[in-house]
């Protein structure tokens, strides 16, 4: 009798998977959310609660609608400020990996938490790079938090999935 496609090969299904999922989460970022009002709410929130951090480790920290400004810099938190891609990305791979459904969702709410958390790092982080040392700022927003954040994503992707395997091994 021949083997079903996803017990022939458990790797090609989470690609495919993966793969799937991921460019329906781009579809949803470009296609819906980034025009709509509740993104738009989003990243004004995101804005309030950056300049609510800077503001304990700063004086004179403004924010009007997305723009977080002082006397030190101002920062305009815009499409690709957020953490939606990263979030999406790690999301699409937890869901395709084949793990119980409570184990996925711990993942995805700790991932989402650890994702959002490190977003913040970023936008504080390039908030003082830009009024501290300003000539960095653009690497550093285009190249280094990128390819940091890209990595923190890969990361959690990979502890999850060794601590989810850990467990479905003890099952």
């Amino acid at each position: 009798m021949p083997q079903r496609f996803s017990e022939r090969d458990p790797w090609l299904r989470f690609a495919l998977g993966f793969g799937v999922l991921a460019v329906l989460s781009e579809l949803v970022y470009y296609g819906f959310a980034l025009e709509s009002e509740i993104f738009q709410d989003y990243l004004r929130t995101l804005a309030r609660l950056s300049g609510g951090i800077l503001s304990l480790l700063t004086p004179d920290v403004n924010v009007h609608e997305k723009t977080i400004s002082s006397p030190l810099f101002s920062v305009e938190i815009a499409r690709g400020c957020d953490a939606y891609r990263l979030c999406a990305l790690l999301t699409s791979a937890v869901i395709a990996f084949p793990a119980s459904w409570r184990l996925k969702a711990w993942g995805i709410v700790l991932g989402l938490l650890w994702l959002n958390f490190l977003n913040f790092v970023r936008i504080v982080g390039l908030f003082f790079i830009g009024g501290l040392a300003h000539a960095h700022f653009q690497t550093s927003h285009e190249v280094y938090f990128p390819i940091f954040l890209i990595a923190m994503t890969v990361g959690a992707w990979v502890i999850w999935v060794r601590l989810a395997t850990d467990e479905l091994a003890d099952a």
